[in-house]
């Protein structure tokens, strides 16, 4: 019997959303498990750094969430480096994911506001981690959120947030063909060639054009049409495809967890272009330049919408404003 894959599964700043979607696998881990052994993971292992130092070779190394942190930046360098097939799993580590919208801010507006000014905060003696003999014991924070393959060579993205249960499953038959001795080509996206759009099961007409922009929660005829019609937002123009339209099945606008579609440079800016491009696209002439503005600026939280998932990967990547 052929000698089982190593692998070791590290993870950075995220919800932990990712450790549990591996077991939505079901009785597919234990398929894995046929092929390879666990040898770090410390959500569900006793497993402590030094333990994966003492690891000689891995032959797989799968990593959650961004780098946010000098110690998140060392476990990815340190996976990479004894890993023979390093796997970027979950939209935090392949973009930068939710965690990258702190790139906003600079990184000490950051600390000030979580430790001396929230509402809740009770810290008189003003003590901020890494600063002065009193610092809390964290480790620092790197200047800005990353994704992984700002700092290494990533061979397979597992996009999603986290990764739906058929592209894991996709993941688990790689790692087999893998084990078999098949060697995969680097860089490869488990998720769609397209758009959303083209495997969204609403109706698209062909010509759509909004006079304002709703939020989901609004109240808007759920009649089977484009959610753009009704002025929803919705990334699927510029979203990579792959995970069957959960949310918009689920009665809700994509927010592009999947990444950019293929041959996007910027997905936010995509996004906004061709979303915007729709408002009053028909009677924009009627109206004055001030007005259009008006009804662009009642999009609520704009960066939040367009780089919800993809701020450290976009070309902008973090705040440039001068202090």
């Amino acid at each position: 019997m052929p000698e089982k894959l190593k692998i070791a599964i590290g993870s950075g700043a995220s919800c932990g959303g990712c450790d549990v979607a591996l077991l939505d696998l079901g009785m597919g881990v234990a398929d894995l498990l046929e092929v390879a052994e666990i040898v770090f993971w410390p959500t569900a292992l006793d497993a402590k750094f030094e333990d994966l130092e003492r690891v000689k070779h891995l032959d797989i190394a799968m990593f959650f969430g961004a780098v946010r942190t000098e110690e998140h930046a060392h476990l990815v360098r340190l996976l990479r480096e004894k890993a023979r097939l390093f796997v970027a799993f979950g939209s935090c580590a392949c973009f930068g994911g939710i965690p990258g919208l702190a790139n906003l801010w600079f990184r000490d507006e950051i600390l000030r506001r979580v430790y001396l000014e929230t509402s809740s905060t009770d810290n008189p003696h003003a003590i901020l981690p890494s600063v002065g003999e009193e610092a809390l014991d964290l480790p620092p924070l790197t200047r800005w959120c990353r994704p992984v393959d700002d700092l290494v060579t990533v061979d397979v993205y597992a996009p999603g947030c986290p990764p739906p249960v058929e592209r894991i499953r996709d993941l688990v038959e790689a790692v087999k063909r893998f084990a078999a001795g098949e060697s995969l080509p680097q860089g490869i996206v488990l998720a769609g060639e397209k758009t959303l759009c083209d495997e969204c099961p609403l109706e698209k007409p062909e010509k759509i054009v909004f006079e304002r922009f709703r939020r989901p929660h609004e109240p808007f005829p759920r009649d089977g049409k484009c959610l753009l019609v009704h002025g929803i937002p919705c990334l699927g123009p510029a979203t990579r495809s792959g995970c069957d339209a959960r949310c918009i099945r689920a009665g809700m606008p994509c927010r592009g967890c999947m990444g950019p579609a293929p041959e996007v440079m910027d997905m936010g800016a995509k996004a906004l272009s061709a979303i915007v491009s729709l408002l009053l696209c028909d009677r924009e002439r009627e109206f004055s330049d001030e007005e259009l503005v008006r009804r662009v600026e009642e999009l609520p939280d704009p960066a939040g919408l367009f780089y919800r998932f993809t701020l450290p990967k976009s070309l902008l990547k973090h705040t440039w404003r001068k202090r």
